[in-house]
């Protein structure tokens, strides 16, 4: 026996792992026979919100024609129910009959529709379920996850779908949900600069981005410089993102494309949301006006970053000297969403939508008049800056199997920074000796827009998308002028600033075709044309992609793009400025053009999991920039004479795992990019890295479903430093004796790559009975990174005996400091519902 005594630690921890194994197999059933139950609350909602949260309990996909559910509004209170129980409240006193076919749900109506034809689809990869009676409709069968649709069964190679209860349970700053920072996770996808709602797309520049608001673009995406993106929540319905291969309706921009979506309201009764948080608030309202044929939805959100500081500022002021003068500060920012929408018959209808955005910032200091002093002084600056757009359009179904949409719109940007300066001597509170000096400065874009869209399916195995679009832009891209007041006479100096006056034209056709159950197939072609100063450049992109399906659950893609872009953004920082101005190509300049070829794999797990793998080469020409040393040049050069013309490439692969339903969903996704620039006029002709050749990037996304009451939700990102230019060489400079700088020169651009980044992101929701508390924490562990480095001199030697003329000598030398921004921020916001 003693021999055998060495196994009893050896089977006191086999005895230990066997407990373990026990009680696992028994929350592994457990948690199967709860994930059986639902727990749901829902007071008019759209179905389709109700589907997805349906889907991430049950785990279960819904299959139906889209003709079912439009206008559906559903109200359903079940606790601890089975899926069929759920789904008898769900359609009680409805027309739908469903049917659960194992992982799927199918849905169809108990009495089909005249026009109908009788033609039976089936989805092939959905074995062992019945055939789904349809017609020819624009979605004829729509999967409950969308982008498992895209990724599985679409052409597109890195399309997304963005719902907004995606966008919703991101954590994010200040918790205000953004549908850009939502992105910012996505493989390929750089925010920029830390906290900002910047994108940077495969190494893309800012600018190569188009971003629409219901097909119409929008030109300035940001609040405070990018902290928030100007698309409140509270309007969104869902949104369209594609960073790989692109539909041939897109075109104008080189890296990617995004249509924001808004919601048309209920036809059943008023509901909507107000939410009330540190930073700002919003509201949302949506219903019926007439009858169920026309509905309105409306939404707003405005910052409160003024009532915040007040208190600062005048607790600062009240400490001031009494010769001080006293400071003021003012920041606030507003958005505005509103729509109306009116149905004909199932068959016409009309919607009206605006969009109205604005920012203000001031900022000066001025003699307040309770301090006695014999002088006024005043400085101030003041930048507005914001979008507008107005649409309206017509959506009819000629047949069942065409269908065409036709808008008109208008959409403008604009900027406009002033500089104010008074002065005056005081008698007796009577201003003396006025004057005056006030400098504006105002940049926009302006843009008319007719355009008209068409899908015919000529047969249940072929669709033809096509369209066409005029555009009357016109844009300022600076304009200055100045106010003088002197002795009671006053001055007003216009500035010469010049705008230009453009057309463009295009037109597209895209055909998908279906061959056998296993291969589509997507032609597009692409022609546009952009007329300016009497000068007409045009541009042809050419679409091709494919999917085959080598299995039911496993797909390949492929396919090539062109894009063409007229107009550009001059920029001089890394993040979005009011200032930067759009301005279009001119002269002998060429539009910028990019070609990119990407393939893709993906492979559905068990119907639970999407794993995919692409990959993307990219290369681009005319490509402009700001040439070396441009702020030497003379300043009333014209804009486009500072600019240099190049080339660059990017290349990667991004890889993504996602679960979309169940208790716990997310993703885990990772991407490798390489992006480099080369122009003739800078950096010697020299290639260098992109700004944001981030080389590596890790995102983990995770929301768990505790119960029905709380949620979970967590963010962490990791990715190569963006890169930066710095000195490599210095040299004294005799001339500026006694002051001895070492120079620097600077050999390479962006030739330092910032250390790694990372941050973890933790949201808290508190569901209650009437609405919801989220609780955030940006930044969790407090890992405050390194957003830029910044230069500055500091005396290395001091030589105590002076020179000839009497001087003492000092010997600067440069000191490098990194610049780190955001710690840990938190964040309480509730939002009520009714």
């Amino acid at each position: 026996m003693r021999k055998l005594r060495f196994l009893i630690p050896v089977l006191g921890k086999l005895l230990i792992m066997f407990r373990l194994i026990c009680l696992i197999l028994v929350l592994c059933v457990a948690e199967s026979v709860y994930a059986g139950k639902i727990t749901l609350k829902s007071v008019d909602r759209p179905a389709e919100e109700v589907f997805a949260e349906v889907m991430r309990q049950s785990g279960k996909n819904f299959i139906y024609s889209s003709d079912i559910l439009k206008g559906l509004k559903v109200r359903v209170d079940v606790k601890n129910k089975s899926l069929d129980k759920t789904l008898r409240e769900l359609f009680k006193g409805t027309d739908i009959e469903y049917k659960i076919k194992g992982n799927n749900i199918l849905l169809m109506r108990r009495k089909k529709e005249k026009f109908v034809p009788k033609r039976s689809i089936s989805d092939p990869r959905l074995k062992d379920t019945d055939s789904v009676k349809v017609g020819i409709l624009r979605d004829v069968i729509v999967d409950g996850s969308r982008n498992k649709t895209l990724a599985m069964n679409s052409t597109d190679i890195g399309a997304l779908n963005v719902s907004k209860d995606m966008i919703a349970r991101t954590p994010v700053i200040f918790g205000e949900s953004d549908v850009i920072k939502t992105l910012q996770f996505e493989p390929g996808v750089s925010g920029g600069v830390e906290g900002t709602a910047g994108l940077y797309v495969h190494g893309g520049n800012m600018d190569e981005n188009l971003y629409m608001l219901d097909n119409i673009p929008l030109y300035q995406v940001n609040h405070l410089g990018g902290l928030f993106s100007a698309f409140n929540t509270e309007a969104i319905k869902n949104v369209d993102f594609y960073k790989s291969t692109f539909p041939a309706k897109f075109d104008g921009r080189l890296s990617s494309f995004m249509d924001v979506y808004t919601r048309d309201g209920s036809n059943k009764k008023l509901n909507g949301s107000i939410r009330l948080g540190l930073t700002s608030g919003a509201a949302h309202f949506e219903g019926p006006l007439y009858k169920d044929k026309t509905t309105f939805s409306l939404s707003a959100r405005r910052s409160w970053y003024e009532l915040l500081t007040l208190p600062a500022v005048a607790i600062a002021n009240s400490i001031n000297d009494k010769e001080d003068d006293d400071f003021s500060f003012g920041y606030a920012f507003t958005d505005v969403n509103a729509k109306i929408t009116h149905k004909f018959s199932n068959r016409s209808r009309v919607y009206a939508l605006f969009y109205y955005g604005e920012d203000y910032l001031n900022n000066g200091t001025h003699t307040p008049e309770d301090k006695k002093n014999d002088y006024y002084d005043k400085d101030e600056s003041r930048l507005r800056w914001g979008n507008i757009v107005a649409s309206a359009g017509w959506i009819y179904d000629f047949t069942p199997s065409l269908w065409g949409k036709v808008c008109g719109a208008f959409t403008r940007y604009y900027s406009t920074m002033s500089t104010l300066t008074e002065s005056a001597t005081l008698n007796d509170g009577e201003k003396l000796n006025f004057t005056s000096n006030k400098v504006s400065s105002h940049n926009s874009i302006s843009d008319w827009i007719i355009k008209a869209d068409f899908e015919w399916r000529s047969s249940m195995i072929n669709k033809l998308n096509f369209g066409a679009s005029m555009t009357f832009h016109n844009f300022l891209p600076s304009r200055d002028s100045r106010e003088l007041v002197a002795d009671g006479v006053t001055t007003v100096l216009e500035g010469n600033g010049m705008d230009y006056k453009a057309r463009e034209f295009n037109i597209y056709a895209e055909d998908n075709l279906s061959l056998g159950d296993r291969l589509k197939l997507n032609f597009g072609l692409h022609y546009s044309l952009f007329n300016i100063t009497g000068k007409t450049k045009f541009g042809l992109s050419p679409r091709i992609a494919f999917n085959y399906h080598l299995k039911d659950n496993v797909a390949i893609k492929g396919g090539y793009s062109r894009t063409v872009q007229y107009i550009h953004q001059l920029s001089q920082s890394s993040i979005s400025l009011p200032t930067d101005q759009w301005v279009p190509v001119i002269d002998s300049q060429s539009p910028q053009v990019a070609d990119k070829i990407a393939v893709g794999a993906y492979w559905n797990a068990g119907n639970m999991f999407v794993v995919s793998v692409e990959g993307y080469y990219k290369w681009m020409k005319h490509l402009v920039d700001y040439k070396d040393e441009y702020y030497l040049l003379p300043p009333d050069m014209q804009w486009n004479a500072v600019l240099a013309e190049g080339k660059g490439t990017s290349k990667g692969v991004d890889f993504k795992i996602s679960k979309e339903f169940g208790k716990v969903s997310g993703q885990i996704s990772y991407s490798l990019l390489w992006a480099d620039r080369q122009f003739a006029e800078r950096n010697g002709g020299r290639k260098y890295p992109a700004r944001f050749d981030n080389r590596h990037k890790i995102n983990v996304l995770v929301n768990w479903k505790i119960n029905d009451k709380w949620e979970l939700g967590a963010s962490w990102t990791g990715m190569s430093g963006n890169m930066i230019t710095l000195p490599t060489q210095c040299w004294v400079d005799p001339g500026l004796a006694p002051w001895h700088y070492n120079m620097l020169l600077k050999t390479d651009i962006n030739n330092f790559r910032l250390p790694f980044y990372h941050r973890l992101d933790l949201s808290f929701t508190r569901h209650t009975s009437h609405g919801y508390w989220t609780f955030g924490l940006y930044n969790a562990y407090c890992n405050m990174n390194t957003i830029a480095v910044r230069m500055d001199y500091s005396i290395s030697q001091f030589i105590a005996s002076p020179d000839e003329n009497g001087y003492y000598s000092y010997n600067m030398n440069p000191v490098f400091q990194k610049i780190k921004l955001l710690p840990t921020i938190p964040s309480v916001s509730y939002t009520w519902l009714f």
